[in-house]
């Protein structure tokens, strides 16, 4: 762990990252589009979505990229949630309209994400709609460290974020 707190010092990766910072990597490396915050008004009764806090939201929808992001554990999940489905359509129920959009995100097909920022200029939280660990720990380190925490290997959410780092490649 020592190794990767000096790898993290000599690089200087950044402590926290900005709106934009986090907005640029879903763009590029997921392809995800822009959507307005009122697609997702369901987020509203969400206590822990701030939605009062909300700086954008994005849809992921392109199949290479939801191929490649997806585990093999998440593929499996998804494969049950379809299995499910397949069965309900077979019972002639047809999904209300508000259904259809989380049938997607059940069955992988779409992954939306909500970024919120305090600031206006650093990422303070995410949600993201549907499974996908490798897009949940990307914006981990997005949001980075907060203010008044330590760079210190004492620190649990540092390490934890140093382990996050190594496993996406930074370091």
């Amino acid at each position: 762990m020592e190794e990767l707190h000096q790898r993290f010092l000599e690089q200087q990766l950044p402590r926290r990252y900005t709106n934009l910072a986090a907005e640029k990597m879903l763009v590029e490396k997921y392809r995800a589009i822009e959507i307005p915050a009122e697609v997702l008004a369901d987020l509203q009764r969400d206590p822990l979505a701030n939605f009062e806090q909300v700086f954008k939201c994005f849809k992921i929808e392109d199949r290479d990229v939801l191929n490649r992001i997806y585990s093999d554990t998440e593929k499996g999940i998804q494969e049950e949630h379809k299995a499910r489905y397949e069965e309900r359509e077979a019972e002639h129920r047809p999904p209300e309209p508000s259904e259809k959009e989380w049938i997607r995100i059940r069955n992988g097909e779409l992954l939306r994400v909500v970024l919120t920022s305090e600031d206006g200029e650093h990422m303070l939280g995410f949600t993201v709609q549907g499974l996908c660990y490798e897009l949940v720990d990307d914006l981990m380190i997005m949001k980075g460290i907060p203010q008044g925490e330590e760079c210190s290997l004492n620190n649990e959410y540092y390490v934890h974020y140093l382990q996050l780092l190594q496993r996406q490649g930074h370091l």
